[in-house]
């Protein structure tokens, strides 16, 4: 019975700030739109990715994750990841200012293939992309690199950096962003990530996915 009762509230959240989402995006739409409306759409939508972590999560810590692998081109799924996201689409970090987000193709030095779970890679580095628009200055960067039978997805914002910017590491949503990428990076062949971060300079997140054998 609990386990019931906590899947139709979940739902009936989900389903709630579904429809807020729409209605926000729809304002977003028109003319003038003043910032609070604008905080008010990103809000939304930095909810939905925690909400969607903390499910993954939740799933983790009962039963582990089980991805699907697929093989993948890695470019062309970075590629899909920045142009379908709605953090990219939104493009303002939470002082309202304009942010460019592309894939560094200079930075890709080889055409790889990849073996991974789209949907779980996809979800975590929404949440990585989520974090990094919100405290750029201007830009936000993402690329692979692959060593052997490791793929690393690297996403660099220029923002203050944590020395500066201590709700990074403390704010809820950011641990709990970290710990949904650490979830689906341990279930690839028992991957990691880290974060490099220079005051001034800017952040460095990256994931390291390890294909078995």
């Amino acid at each position: 019975m609990q386990n019931a009762l906590s899947a139709l509230v979940i739902h009936d959240i989900k389903n709630a700030l579904a429809l807020l989402e729409i209605e926000l995006e729809q304002l977003n739409h028109h003319e003038g739109v003043p910032v609070e409306g604008q905080r008010a759409y990103r809000r939304c939508i930095e909810l939905k990715v925690r909400l969607m972590g903390f499910l993954t999560l939740y799933k983790h810590d009962q039963s582990g994750l089980k991805p699907m692998i697929q093989e993948i081109d890695p470019l062309e799924f970075l590629e899909d990841l920045v142009e379908a996201s709605q953090s990219v689409q939104m493009g303002k970090n939470h002082q309202g200012h304009p942010i460019s987000v592309e894939v560094d193709l200079k930075k890709i030095k080889q055409k790889a293939a990849g073996f991974f779970d789209e949907n779980l890679v996809e979800l975590a580095l929404e949440s990585a992309l989520n974090n990094a628009v919100r405290y750029a200055h201007r830009e936000v960067r993402v690329w692979f690199e692959q060593e052997g039978n490791a793929l690393t997805f690297k996403v660099f914002d220029d923002g203050t950096g944590f020395a500066t910017e201590p709700v990074r590491r403390s704010s809820s949503s950011t641990g709990l962003g970290l710990a949904l990428c650490e979830a689906v990076a341990s279930a690839h062949g028992d991957g990691k990530i880290s974060i490099e971060s220079l005051p001034g300079e800017g952040t460095l997140f990256a994931m390291t996915l390890h294909r078995a054998g």
